[in-house]
């Protein structure tokens, strides 16, 4: 009896087996690699198949996310963010990703009150992003894949519209408490006050009346308002970037090919290298010296000179600056920021200019043809704020809406003293261009908000200059779903994945602003 129970036992987890194999198309796959394999004949016989069942294993899926803080190149705080995968049934840590530091929406010659303050933020920004990471985002996206960028971006960005209309309604109902709090205690002091002028209200029937000072109401232009973001919103960008470098690790590929697929479709046959663009010297507003109409003076390679040539020029062109100001100041000359750009004072941009052309022609080479120059003008940066009283008025100027009092508002101050508006910006860049036709770039020359100026500096030099917009347009995940017009345009446009933007924001924005020629 034992024995006839364990043949049909036996039996049965063989019709079983069969009928498992059969499902999953087992006999079939090895029938027909192993008739492949017999005509390749490959020197390795379980590599061949490994190789071979690999393609057929399920895509790999995130299992897990951890985060925690860690510290960038710079030694400020930031996001590290690991991705756990299973991979063929095998749990692993599929890539750890550090976060670049998200740049401060501060300009660079705030008052120290508040730049703490904006550090401050910073710290609870990234408190706030990692709890998310561990939690929210940790559970929505357990078992997608990986490479499914679209799909990845997509979950996250729904949780991110669902936590917001969370703190939303959190904000609301705080402000109604206020507000309710507030007029109850207005109303107490009325009372009071109601009393006292009572009891004063027959000694100032014979008081005369105080005169009244006139208020003083000065124009200015203003910015378009911050974007409220959720408290922790960079948390979206780092799990974005962290699932493309994973994706890239799972399909054994390096990420700029990933990225290339993720784009194209497929990956590319040729790749062509971005030109570097290297920060030599550092100045600006916050700078010491004068000069406040560039912000960082940069060297570009010619388009068709290998990378290595390339990056021990620019090495040769930064020794060179380094050299000469130990030479005429010493060692304090020498000292570089937080990017390795040295900071020296300059009063004037050609200053700058002058010196990194001796550079680029010590190095044997000729300026405006082996190499160029680009520069950060940081429009927004050296634009002055404050209220400019309007000329010819009265004090008291009312601002209706719609009023255009362009002319009357602030201005560019280029050079400590010495100030511009918009139509003057037109010509000094246009002039500064034509004495240096080595300058083949220039970053935010002026505010976005100077639209007509803006066009008629790149109808001025965009046949020999790039215009390039860095702040000159919303972030990626915002211009993706905008309207382009004609009326504001330049050569080419800076996307940062930072705070809320994802990859697949950023890839959305250069496919739409290729369509339209702005590369």
């Amino acid at each position: 009896m034992a024995s006839t129970r364990e043949k049909r036992e036996l039996y049965e987890a063989k019709q079983r087996a069969v009928k498992y194999y059969n499902e999953n198309g087992v006999p079939k796959k090895i029938e027909e690699i192993m008739n492949s394999m017999f005509y390749d004949n490959p020197a390795d016989v379980y590599g061949y198949l490994s190789k071979y069942f690999e393609t057929l294993a399920k895509p790999p899926t995130v299992s897990k996310i951890t985060a925690r803080q860690a510290y960038d190149s710079k030694g400020q705080p930031t996001v590290q963010t690991e991705v756990h995968g299973t991979v063929k049934n095998e749990d692993k840590l599929l890539y750890t990703h550090v976060s670049s530091t998200t740049n401060s929406s501060l300009l660079d010659n705030v008052r120290v009150e508040e730049r703490e303050v904006d550090d401050q933020q910073r710290q609870e920004n990234i408190s706030a992003a990692i709890n998310i990471l561990n939690s929210d985002i940790n559970n929505r996206i357990h078992a997608t894949d990986p490479t499914q960028q679209d799909e990845v971006d997509r979950v996250i960005m729904k949780l991110y519209e669902e936590l917001k209309v969370i703190e939303d309604e959190r904000l609301a109902k705080e402000a109604e408490e206020m507000i309710k709090d507030d007029g109850e205690s207005s109303h107490r002091e009325d009372d009071k006050a109601s009393v006292a002028s009572g009891k004063k209200g027959k000694n100032s029937a014979n008081s005369s009346p105080k005169k009244k000072g006139k208020s003083q109401a000065a124009v200015y232009v203003p910015d378009e308002p911050k974007e409220k973001l959720l408290c922790g919103s960079n948390a979206f960008t780092a799990i974005s970037q962290a699932t493309c470098c994973a994706a890239a690790q799972v399909k054994h590929v390096d990420i700029y090919e990933h990225v290339a697929c993720l784009r194209h479709g497929e990956i590319p046959e040729k790749f062509s290298v971005p030109l570097p663009m290297v920060t030599i010297i550092q100045s600006g507003r916050a700078a010491p010296g004068k000069l406040n109409c560039v912000k960082e003076f940069m060297v570009i390679p010619k388009h068709d000179m290998p990378l290595k040539k390339s990056m021990t020029y620019i090495q040769q062109i930064y020794n060179y600056v380094a050299k000469q100001f130990f030479a005429k100041g010493g060692t304090a000359t020498k000292l570089v920021n937080d990017i390795g750009a040295m900071c020296p004072t300059f009063d004037k941009a050609e200053q700058g200019l002058d010196l990194l052309q001796e550079a680029i022609t010590n190095c044997g080479l000729t300026a405006g043809e082996d190499f160029f120059i680009g520069l950060n003008c940081a429009g927004p940066e050296m634009f002055d704020y404050d209220p400019v009283p309007m000329a010819g008025k009265s004090d008291k100027v009312a601002n209706f809406p719609g009023q255009d009092m362009h002319k009357e508002k602030g201005k560019y101050e280029v050079m400590v003293g010495i100030a511009k508006v918009a139509d003057d910006l037109v010509e000094f860049w246009s002039d500064l261009l034509t004495r240096y036709p080595s300058i083949i770039a220039i970053i935010d020359p002026m505010r976005k908000q100077e639209e007509e100026a803006w066009m008629r500096l790149c109808d001025r030099i965009s046949d020999r200059c790039l215009v390039i917009g860095s702040r000159a347009y919303h972030r990626p995940g915002l211009l993706k779903d905008e309207e382009l017009t004609e009326n504001f345009k330049s050569s080419g446009i800076a996307f940062k994945l930072e705070q809320l933007n994802t990859v697949s924001d950023v890839l959305t924005c250069v496919k739409k602003m290729e369509g339209k020629n702005r590369k």
